[in-house]
């Protein structure tokens, strides 16, 4: 399949709290897309492959569109915003390995770190297109760090119960939000079925993971990494690998069983 598509712009809309949410028209990629994978957006009349940005693919709205949300953070983002309905943007993929299927008998957990939650929000909605709801974690350093409402209701929508940690207070528990993450696996009584699925900060992405390790249970983590290429060419976004040498995020991930990784650099 060529992965490659001039996407034109379906909605382009500001949600708040630095958040826009973007629609595209792009069939083949609405078609094969998983939750977990990602696309590399550039905006069309700018040819400098540093401004591509890759970006998770946040929901499947109809069988012809995806939906991306994201936040300013650079010059190809920036950009991007000023991107209207009716224009194309150049785009690659989907890209990447994303979240495998959920085991019968597994309890689903998801955790999410600042900007990380796109992923997590449409793998949240093929959970429940299967009848499962989830334990929705989310941390940020304050209220503003935190997702946009309409993002929140959506994954309400599909079932996601969530708390919230702020590590000022600011909304939800004054704490990291690995806290709140552990302290549900002690009380739940699913703790030994449960498995985690995880996105953001490299930090909290290490923690999840000892937290996991500990508990003998099985966590995959999404990386989230500046690229230039997504197709594994450049080298740019590897990870020390956890047996030596490295992996590609854009290939061999973005998501990884957390095993596969060494967390100690």
């Amino acid at each position: 399949m060529n992965r490659q598509h001039a996407a034109e712009i379906i909605s382009h809309s500001f949600i708040g709290r630095g958040y826009y949410r973007l629609v595209l028209r792009a069939p083949d990629a609405a078609r094969s897309a998983l939750p977990g994978q990602f696309v590399m957006l550039r905006v069309s009349q700018y040819l400098d492959p540093f401004l591509a940005r890759p970006l998770g693919i946040y929901s499947i709205p109809s069988k012809s569109s995806i939906e991306i949300v994201y936040r300013v953070a650079g010059r190809g983002t920036s950009l991007l915003t000023q991107m209207e309905p009716g224009s194309s943007l150049a785009m690659l993929g989907p890209l990447g390995r994303g979240f495998p299927a959920v085991e019968p008998g597994a309890t689903p957990v998801l955790v999410a770190g600042g900007s990380g939650f796109p992923p997590l929000h449409f793998f949240a909605s093929r959970l429940r297109r299967g009848g499962l709801s989830t334990p929705l974690f989310i941390g940020a350093r304050d209220r503003a760090g935190l997702p946009p409402q309409p993002v929140l209701a959506s994954f309400r929508k599909y079932g996601a119960k969530i708390s919230m940690a702020t590590e000022d207070g600011s909304a939800g528990v004054k704490c990291m939000v690995t806290s709140i993450l552990d302290d549900y696996l002690s009380k739940s009584g699913h703790a030994a079925s449960s498995v985690l699925y995880a996105c953001g900060p490299r930090a909290m992405l290490a923690v999840v993971s000892r937290v996991a390790r500990d508990r003998s249970i099985r966590c995959f983590v999404s990386m989230e990494e500046r690229m230039a290429c997504g197709v594994g060419a450049c080298m740019g976004c590897s990870v020390r690998s956890g047996t030596g040498g490295f992996k590609r995020i854009c290939t061999e991930g973005p998501v990884f069983e957390a095993g596969e990784l060494d967390w100690s650099s």
